[in-house]
């Protein structure tokens, strides 16, 4: 809709005709054809006003041609007259006068007399609140709709502040806007942008924010965080102000609900006199300006969060109440910032009444400047009671379920007397003396066949049968997988496979430095094979000869000993050095170690050859006989166990493959994993609350991330024995066979998976949460 094209208001009318007695004009309007009559003194000072007029001009002229004397507010008295008869229209710098619906009120405008009614703020906004008094099209009175005791009065700010030192900060955060339409979607990109990374990085963010879970510092948080918001989205708006109408406007501190304080940019004045598109900037300033402050609050964030002080801790906290302040402001229902731009919008400043009236199909009572389409209404209003819902499961969920944890049923009754609150006061708001729209007729007209067949098929598709699927994050699983671990301790000598091989079970796929075992294996052989001889010498009894040969071989033990000793004492001196390698030293001292337990044989073996020979010498033979053959035994099992062996058939899983060789393992440790992925398995977090409804054998269905154009089809095998905690609640654990698997899935991939349950109909599937939450969340309540 144009604005008027006339500067001051002008006379207009369907049909005038004079009485014949010729005492008064019968006249309708130029819209809505309801007669008014008009005395023909009346009659010619209304056409006075031909909207090249002002009121000073109007009343000299009437003055001069009439000799009628007019004040200004009889002349103010009888324009509102008019205006009530659909006689005058606005001009685009003189708006209608505000009518007075009471008696106060006229009062206040000095069409009357008597005392003035107590609570009255002291400034009048500009008569453009009222449907069909528009200075220019949609415009709200001040802009943001700050009312005082009366629709159309504005209370002023109770401390006025400077806003010229802040106004740079505002046109600052309006930049997006002054950038145009490319501006705006970047902003929203970047918004975007800010969400994913929220998503993602939702625990690092989680761990950050319960540093604040304390309740002092909590609230000092968010009562501080409120205020920056307010401060920042309403200098936004001054800024927007002081760059589409070159004037600075008033700002200042105001008292809000329940004598709340809070920040307020008067937008009355030369902001509501401005161009629609003007309009559109300011009011829509502060939403812009929470978005960047909700970007810049998270890249901050990804910037500052490895820090360990508090910042980290206060910008996810900014985060999220920017988020939720935006969310509020952006209510279209709720007469703030989202609802006053859908008002400039559409041009209409009875844009939530007019809603109303569409929904509940009746006749509007009032002469609105723009009727907008009742279709194009009903879904603003079915959008707006979306929006409540939506707010009130907020409520409930959140707030609720920390009230009735923490408090019990007192807790329950808060809630219920916040959201009571809460209705009360947007009632309130929209049941002013200015605010109420008046009892319009209803219009109940018989329904149509296409309104019965739309009826007939919104509750067959209701009852509808409808499988109920519940779904949940998923893991995919091998059918088997077993670790390779190291048997004892050693270097890596050789690797026969690598990352990605198939292997049978027993199969060697690495070798660990032996050196020790098999000299301890070399040993224990010749030890038993000199106790069989001392067993054999023992029963015949020795020779002179082999008496001499065992001295001998003692005095060479004793040499041996004595030079590796100290070869092996020389390296380890030098090994702490870092002179020689871990392998010349071990090297050394295994030879060290097997001279030594040689010297030891030899001088056994002399001991035997020279005493004479008994019974009892043959038995502790026989018992050194069984010692060292065990002894020999459990080092042939250390040899074997150098070779690290596959326990299953499988594929090798293990990055450290590749440049395993020279390193060190301790017994235990892991090497390496084989998977059995013949058999893929699927393992799915459901919540706890959709357990009840699945079964065994129960069909289930999988996407996976990677491969969002494949489903992977296939039977529950297992449900877990007991629930578990997770980020989001408890879940149960259901484990899918998957049964044709093309080979594209890998173990660890991640997606999500539905589970077939029984078929309900489809008002029952969708409606199932919030049955259960009647049925035990609000039931617990209960006292």
């Amino acid at each position: 809709m144009e604005s008027p094209r006339h500067p001051f208001r002008k006379f207009i009318f369907g049909s005038a005709a004079k009485s014949a007695d010729g005492l008064y004009y019968a006249l309708t309007g130029a819209r809505h054809g309801r007669p008014i009559r008009l005395e023909p003194a009346e009659f010619e000072l209304a056409r006075l006003m031909d909207g090249a007029r002002d009121a000073a001009t109007v009343r000299k002229a009437a003055a001069e041609t009439l000799g009628a004397e007019l004040s200004a507010d009889e002349l103010e008295r009888f324009c509102n007259e008019l205006a009530i008869g659909d006689l005058l229209a606005a001009g685009s710098q003189e708006p209608l006068p505000v009518p007075a619906l009471t008696d106060g009120e006229a009062v206040i405008a000095g069409w009357s007399s008597g005392p003035k009614p107590t609570g009255v703020g002291s400034e009048t906004a500009a008569p453009s609140t009222v449907p069909g008094s528009l200075t220019g099209p949609g415009l709200p009175g001040s802009l943001t709709g700050l009312w005082g005791a009366f629709r159309g009065v504005v209370a002023p700010p109770r401390v006025r502040l400077p806003a010229g030192p802040l106004l740079p900060i505002g046109s600052l955060l309006n930049l997006p806007m002054l950038a145009g339409v490319f501006g705006l979607l970047a902003l929203l990109a970047l918004v975007a942008g800010a969400i994913a990374v929220m998503w993602n990085k939702r625990f690092e963010m989680s761990v950050d924010l319960a540093r604040l879970i304390e309740p002092w510092p909590l609230l000092l948080t968010i009562i501080g965080g409120v205020l920056l918001l307010n401060l920042l989205s309403e200098i936004a708006r001054a800024a927007a102000i002081r760059g589409q109408t070159r004037s600075t406007p008033a700002f200042g501190i105001v008292l809000g609900t329940a004598l709340i304080p809070r920040f307020h940019t008067d937008t009355s004045g030369a902001a509501e006199s401005a161009p629609r598109e003007q309009r559109l900037r300011i009011v829509g300033s502060p939403l812009v300006a929470q978005l960047m402050l909700f970007v810049t609050f998270v890249g901050l964030w990804l910037v500052f969060h490895h820090n360990h002080s508090i910042l980290p801790s206060l910008l996810v906290a900014m985060s999220l109440l920017t988020s939720a302040f935006f969310l509020l402001q952006l209510n279209p229902l709720v007469k703030r910032d989202g609802y006053n731009w859908l008002v400039q919008w559409f041009q209409a400043s009875d844009l939530r009444e007019q809603a109303m009236y569409a929904v509940m199909n009746y006749e509007r009572p009032w002469n609105e400047a723009k009727r907008l389409s009742p279709s194009v209404m009903r879904w603003y209003y079915f959008a707006c009671a979306a929006f409540t819902f939506w707010m009130m499961v907020w409520v409930v969920l959140f707030p609720g379920r920390w009230l009735s944890g923490a408090f019990g049923s007192v807790g329950v009754v808060i809630v219920v007397l916040l959201m009571a609150w809460s209705v009360f006061t947007s009632a309130r708001r929209t049941k002013t003396t200015r605010g109420s729209i008046g009892a319009g007729k209803l219009n109940l007209a018989a329904p149509k066949k296409l309104d019965l067949v739309i009826i007939a098929a919104l509750v067959v598709f209701a009852l509808f049968p409808y499988t109920y699927e519940p779904s949940g994050q998923f893991t995919v699983l091998p059918s088997a997988r077993a670790d390779i671990r190291a048997l004892t301790a050693g270097d890596i000598r050789e690797v026969f496979v690598k990352e990605g091989d198939k292997v049978k079970a027993g199969q060697v796929i690495a070798r660990i430095t032996d050196d020790e075992e098999r000299t301890a294996v070399a040993s224990s052989e010749a030890s038993l094979a000199r106790l069989r001889a001392n067993l054999s010498i023992a029963k015949k009894g020795a020779k002179t000869e082999e008496v001499d040969q065992a001295r001998q071989e003692v005095t060479t033990a004793e040499k041996r000993i004595e030079f590796s000793g100290a070869e092996s004492e020389r390296l380890k001196k030098a090994f702490a050095k870092r002179a020689v390698s871990d392998q010349d030293y071990q090297r050394a001292r295994s030879i060290a170690e097997l001279d030594k337990q040689r010297l030891l044989e030899a001088r056994k073996h002399l001991a035997v050859v020279s005493s004479p020979t008994r019974p009892e010498q043959s038995q502790a033979i026989d018992a050194e006989i069984a010692r060292e053959q065990a002894l020999l035994e459990l080092h042939q099992k250390a040899v074997e166990n150098a070779l690290i062996k596959a326990p299953i058939a499988g594929r090798v899983v293990s990055h450290q493959l590749r440049f395993a060789v020279g390193d060190f393992l301790q017994r235990g440790e892991l090497l390496a994993t084989v998977e059995d992925s013949s058999q893929l398995l699927v393992e799915i977090r459901l919540p706890e609350t959709e357990v009840g409804t699945i079964n065994i054998g129960a069909k289930a269905w999988a996407k996976a991330w990677a491969f969002p154009d494949d489903g992977y089809p296939g039977v529950i095998r297992e449900i877990a024995p007991s629930a578990e905690k997770n980020d989001y609640g408890k879940v149960v654990r259901v484990v899918m066979a998957i049964d044709h698997p093309d080979g594209k899935l890998l173990p660890e991939m991640t997606g999500y998976a539905k589970v077939e349950t029984e078929r309900v109909p489809l008002i029952v599937a969708f409606t199932r949460p919030v049955l259960r939450f009647f049925l035990v969340e609000f039931w617990s309540w209960l006292p």
